[in-house]
Order: structure tokens, then C-alpha cells, then sequence
């Protein structure tokens, strides 16, 4: 099971070393002109009733995690992973998903959610052989 991580600066690192685990392990998109950006925002989101653990903006080319809704280390992985695996994605065929389908059948979230399924706890094990 996984542990609570309660320090800010903690939760950063481990977000840190999930992108680069990400990048390491998938690769980097070679459409995108600049690298992608990791920011920790430390206000809360939520629309209507749901919690939103990140963010992959295409315009802007950056990932943002929503640290006070990642309460755990796997969560803090698990959304890298997701929103890392967006990045990679086809903006143009996201958005025409967008228009038929819903966020709980959209194929390429649906696809962001295999691989936090996959990946994370195996992301998460590496991370802490370099922190302990």
C-alpha cells in the first residue's frame, strides 16, 4: 500500500522523477517544438463534483498536477503517467473524440488511464530506490 506524503516539496520530487521515468520509458513527442513543461500548482480543482488529480494543456505544451488532490505518492505517479501519455497523443484526434464520445469512453482517455494502470506502480518502485 502506498504511504501519504504530506510535504510539498516531497510530492514535487516524486512528480520530477515520474516525468523523467516517462520520458526514459515512452519517449518524447517530436511534434512538439519545445519540452513539455511540469507544473505544481498548490490550489485545489474540481468540477462540479469531481476532483482533478492533473492537466495536459496542448497549447501551452504543460502537464499541471494538482498537489492538494494527489494525497499519495501513486497518486502523484499515476496522474504524471496519465497526463504524460496526452502529451504524446494526437491533439486534433482528442478533440474530434471529444465531440462524440464522453470522458468515460473517450478512447485516448481511456488509453491515459491503461497506462496509469500499467505503469505505476512499476514508475513508483524505481523512484524510490533513487530517493531512499
Amino acid at each position: 500500500m502506498s504511504i501519504k506524503i504530506v510535504d510539498f516539496n516531497l510530492k514535487k520530487k516524486y512528480a520530477n522523477l515520474a516525468l523523467k521515468w516517462c520520458k526514459d520509458n515512452f519517449g518524447i513527442n517530436y511534434r512538439k517544438r519545445r519540452k513539455v513543461i511540469l507544473e505544481i500548482s498548490n490550489k485545489p480543482r474540481k468540477i462540479k463534483n469531481y476532483m482533478i488529480f492533473g492537466n495536459y494543456c496542448f497549447w501551452r505544451n504543460k502537464i499541471t498536477i494538482y498537489e492538494p488532490n494527489c494525497k499519495t505518492d501513486i497518486q502523484i505517479v499515476s496522474t504524471v503517467i496519465h497526463e504524460y501519455t496526452h502529451y504524446l497523443q494526437s491533439r486534433t484526434k482528442y478533440q474530434k473524440y471529444e465531440k462524440t464520445h464522453y470522458y468515460s469512453t473517450h478512447p485516448l482517455e481511456r488509453s491515459a488511464f491503461r497506462n496509469e494502470e500499467k505503469y505505476a506502480k512499476m514508475c513508483l518502485k524505481e523512484i524510490k530506490k533513487l530517493i531512499v
